[in-house]
């Protein structure tokens, strides 16, 4: 019997390169080495140099306004977190019924490959008593209950992270790219890359205007990840993590 078509086979380079790019136990120590590394050579971003002048240009932004008060935050308060809070953190994935694709944030052939997961801590009870994993809803602009969450400490070993503060949630990016990569081939991993992106900018601008604490994490055990949430690796793709929830 015929094994099933796999995902991979419209685009097996991104695959590969998907592949090399993940992180185990073993990884996560050479990246630790290389990080440790990087911090005692100096360093400035690359700046082109051209030889007519800059034209100024009217800065619209304003100090008080969101963009201009996102940053990484790693420290986090103890306030709880409910529907309130996380309603309007996910609200920018929200898919709303009936809509035009366009009112949706964008998508390559608007295959919408990226899905968010959430492990809540310190939620309020219409959520859950406990601390769970659950996945978000876009059509329905709720989170479904998918599995119990482990504790912070273990959850933070498996993220790569060594924050002794909890955020109150940690959402998962997490990509099932068949659809686009059937349709763009090797491009398509390139589509599904910055939709996740346009995901986690979002997600950060909508923390920055609560005033809260949020951090993208890239340090993660993608296998771990997977299995955390009960997908399948030959599947789907752990894309990022994103960690937020009240200042302290």
């Amino acid at each position: 019997m015929p094994s099933p078509p796999s995902p991979w086979d419209d685009a097996p380079l991104f695959h590969l390169f998907w592949h090399n790019g993940e992180l185990t136990p073993a990884r996560a120590e050479v990246m630790r080495a290389r990080i440790a590394e990087d911090a005692a050579r100096a360093w400035s971003p690359p700046r082109p140099l051209h030889a007519a002048a800059g034209i100024a240009l009217p800065d619209p932004v304003l100090p008080g306004d969101a963009l201009a008060q996102r940053h990484s935050g790693r420290r986090f308060g103890d306030a709880r977190w409910g529907a309130k809070e996380l309603g309007r953190v996910l609200a920018p994935l929200r898919a709303r019924p009936g809509d035009s694709d366009t009112r949706r944030l964008p998508s390559g052939g608007a295959k919408y490959p990226i899905q968010a997961y959430a492990a809540l801590y310190g939620s309020d009870d219409a959520i859950a008593a406990e601390p769970g994993i659950h996945w978000y809803d876009p059509r329905e602009h709720a989170l479904v209950p998918v599995a119990p969450c482990p504790a912070w400490p273990t959850l933070a070993k498996l993220l790569g992270v060594d924050w002794p503060e909890r955020p109150a949630a940690v959402l998962f990016l997490i990509a099932e790219p068949a659809g686009t990569l059937a349709k763009y081939g090797e491009r398509g991993g390139r589509f599904v890359l910055i939709e996740a992106g346009v995901w986690l900018g979002a997600l950060g601008q909508e923390v920055a205007a609560m005033n809260a604490a949020g951090c993208a994490i890239g340090s993660f055990d993608d296998a771990a990840v997977l299995a955390l949430l009960g997908l399948d690796p030959q599947r789907h793709l752990a894309v990022l993590a994103y960690a937020c929830g009240p200042a302290p």
